[in-house]
């Protein structure tokens, strides 16, 4: 299979769209002129439906993504810790997908199970209340982007009259993560994984009354792989000086 190429040496088309990379320093960055890495989703009428774009030139959507974002499509997910029961909730946190390759995005996936009549609340809510939200800890060499949550629905109280947002039904979060090799460690079976850990929390209503709010952390791990680069663009391969090379003399003006 074969499929035509843009040059764009100059940017004008990256310009064009909106898409270059400001976070690259003009004036001494030899890779300025690049543009944030994207990827359109694109329909059979040449209508875009979806797109994602990453902050960092190391990071790209994955498939799972991206067939999800056209088609729909669910892939199935990794072993989900186990599920917890917490009052009438009960929640799994999960990995979509069967291995996170580095700089590649998927996602944790959190699942909220809430028996028919009760409503959990999404943002804003008073004071004292609690907000549906998923934080995943921060650690070396981890990418977490925003979590991804449902749309919410106006819920009116009965008592006071006061409108609030609500999640109608089971709730699943998504937090797209990504991984740049360093925080691997090697399990039993000598394969990498990564470890997240973070907290959940919620707080859960039905008509007449609310229930606590509540905080519950958990541990996931994740099957992982470091960069698996072919060998022209590795330190060892013949042609990354010299790829690397013409960039910087671009960047200085130099032939």
């Amino acid at each position: 299979m074969s499929f035509p190429l843009l040059s764009d040496p100059d940017s004008e088309i990256i310009k064009r769209f909106g898409i270059l990379n400001t976070l690259t320093d003009p004036d001494d960055h030899p890779w300025y002129g690049i543009p944030f890495p994207g990827t359109y989703v694109i329909d059979a009428d040449g209508i875009i439906i979806e797109k994602f774009f990453e902050s960092s030139f190391m990071l790209r959507p994955s498939a799972d993504q991206l067939l999800r974002a056209a088609l729909g499509k669910k892939v199935d997910l990794a072993a989900p810790t186990q599920p917890r029961h917490v009052e009438e909730v009960t929640y799994t946190v999960n990995f979509d997908g069967t291995v996170l390759n580095a700089g590649v995005v998927r996602d944790l996936v959190v699942e909220l199970r809430v028996p028919e009549g009760y409503h959990l609340y999404g943002n804003p809510v008073p004071e004292g209340m609690v907000a549906t939200s998923v934080e995943v800890d921060e650690q070396v060499g981890l990418v977490v982007e925003a979590a991804q949550l449902p749309a919410t629905a106006p819920y009116t109280l009965a008592g006071t009259g006061e409108t609030l947002q609500v999640f109608d039904g089971d709730v699943e979060i998504r937090v797209p993560i990504a991984h740049m090799s360093r925080p691997l460690t090697t399990n039993d079976e000598g394969a990498a994984t990564l470890t997240i850990t973070g907290t959940v929390r919620w707080q859960s209503c039905d008509a007449d009354a609310c229930q606590l709010p509540q905080r519950e952390t958990f541990t996931l791990h994740v099957p992982a792989a470091r960069h698996n680069t072919p060998g022209h663009w590795t330190s060892e391969g013949s042609n990354f000086k010299e790829h690397f090379s013409k960039m910087l003399a671009r960047q200085t003006g130099q032939t």
